[in-house]
């Protein structure tokens, strides 16, 4: 398992939601928004149990042939987690379900998953990166925590 967390600089990216929001993950650029092709998938498995939309709708999808699931890019904001405090449990619960479901046939599925965090009145991002099986769920949640009440602490 492996987490990662670096801030990022994109001063062109000026987005906030209070929802959990599905980025392209070519999310910087001005056009030619790409998703990878889980998205879809993902988002109709969890529209129902969390709020959740996309950036833009996808019309282009990359697909990666792996034995990994590319999990969605997602984008959380300081404000939306003031709205729901739970959002990042229940959004991993979401992400662990899915896997499982997506993976009935596979023991230890491989996970690559991005979640971008904004502060909101900073604008500061921060990239938390995953790589690992389901029992590592539980670690990209802590990390995502300390992201927030670190930015939180900061205002």
């Amino acid at each position: 398992m492996e987490i990662t967390v670096k801030e990022i600089d994109a001063p062109q990216f000026d987005y906030s939601s209070e929802d959990v929001v599905i980025l392209p993950h070519n999310y910087q650029s001005d056009e030619g928004y790409e998703y990878h092709s889980t998205t879809i998938s993902f988002y109709k498995y969890s529209r129902d149990k969390l709020d959740i939309k996309y950036f833009t709708e996808p019309e282009m999808l990359v697909e990666q042939r792996s034995g990994d699931w590319f999990g969605p890019l997602l984008f959380i904001s300081s404000s939306a987690l003031l709205q729901n405090p739970e959002l990042v449990s229940i959004m991993c619960g979401v992400i662990a379900n899915y896997v499982t479901d997506f993976f009935k046939s596979s023991d230890k599925p491989n996970i690559r998953l991005k979640v971008i965090h904004k502060e909101t009145k900073t604008s500061k991002l921060t990239e938390i990166s995953y790589e690992g099986g389901l029992e590592g769920l539980d670690k990209l949640e802590e990390s995502i925590n300390k992201v927030v009440s670190k930015s939180n602490k900061d205002e």
